[in-house]
């Protein structure tokens, strides 16, 4: 089986970072510290919905009073009144609902934050070099510019996060972040990194988070295992049929098939939690002739059965 031609442009930082990205090394702190840091030696059980309301409240409403709290200090307030950055309250979301999703992550909550506040600034800095009502005229392009280069700048980085978006925008067109110039940078630090540690205390109370500091990928094992491809024939062959297996040794992808950052970060998550929980204890055959229980199939909108396969691969 031939496969499939791959996209002519394909990047992805993190093939290149991770070499020089130690390994979480949480599992030998002290239980209390590890377990606020999100480490887990089983799974995390999950718990109701009407839970993860009561805390995505509870983190959201905590973490903007202690965010506005470092606000109105005076040292940092602004003509005696407190900063409000409307985009906090978007990463207040993502930071208590949607904790598993890669989006709310640490590394892309600060560093996408910081990368697009980065950007607006300077794109505004550029654009007050032209006379004041051309500026006025024209704060409309440095905003829309400002986000279109932090969301590029983002993807390249694997920091994807939304709120970052509306940080940039607001960098370029709101007149009084405007007039704190490279303060603002400083402000949106302060605030993400104080979301960040009331997201530990809050979200680890009854949940986890967060999923990994850095990356779903294991670290400890080559970067090549990620994709599971070795590309002998018999492998591509027992790729080819459109599965997505998920054992030991990596993750196994229908040849052709590529992801997104998000997507695989999911999957790593799916993966280091069996890995986590004992899953591959023992050894089992992948030929298959496996068992129906040891399978999970999903009905396809068109009503047949597509096969998701959780491997577990010989030790």
């Amino acid at each position: 089986m031939s496969p499939a031609a791959s996209p002519p442009y394909n990047f992805n930082i993190d093939d290149y970072l991770n070499r020089f990205i130690p390994r979480n090394r949480l599992s030998v702190l002290p239980t209390p510290i590890s377990w606020f840091l999100g480490y887990r030696s089983k799974p995390q059980k999950p718990i109701g919905s009407l839970l993860v309301i009561w805390w995505s409240f509870l983190g959201a409403f905590v973490g903007l009073l202690v965010v506005h709290g470092f606000y109105m200090i005076p040292a940092l307030s602004e003509d005696g009144e407190s900063v409000v950055i409307a985009s906090l309250g978007a990463a207040a979301i993502l930071h208590f609902n949607t904790i598993s999703s890669p989006l709310s992550q640490p590394r892309n909550a600060i560093l996408g934050e910081l990368i697009s506040t980065t950007i607006g600034i300077s794109i505004t800095k550029l654009f007050l070099l032209a006379p004041g009502e051309y500026m006025h005229n024209l704060r409309f392009i440095a905003g829309a510019l400002a986000v279109g280069l932090s969301s590029a700048a983002m993807g390249i980085t694997g920091t994807i996060h939304p709120p970052a978006g509306a940080t940039a925008l607001l960098a370029a067109t709101e007149p009084k972040i405007v007039k704190l110039g490279w303060k603002f940078l400083g402000y949106i630090v302060l605030g993400s990194t104080a979301l960040v540690v009331v997201g530990l205390v809050v979200n680890n109370l009854q949940r986890q988070w967060p999923i990994y500091w850095w990356t779903a990928a294991d670290l400890g094992e080559k970067q090549g295992d990620i994709e599971g491809v070795d590309g002998d024939e018999e492998e591509e062959e027992k790729m080819g049929d459109g599965r997505v297996v998920i054992d030991k040794k990596g993750i196994e992808l229908p040849i052709g098939l590529e992801l997104r950052y998000e997507e695989r970060a999911v999957l790593e998550g799916i993966r280091q939690r069996l890995k986590e929980g004992g899953i591959w204890q023992g050894s089992r055959s992948r030929e298959s002739g496996r068992a129906d229980s040891e399978v999970t199939r999903v009905p396809d909108s068109d009503g047949s059965s597509p096969e998701i396969t959780g491997g577990r691969g010989d030790r």
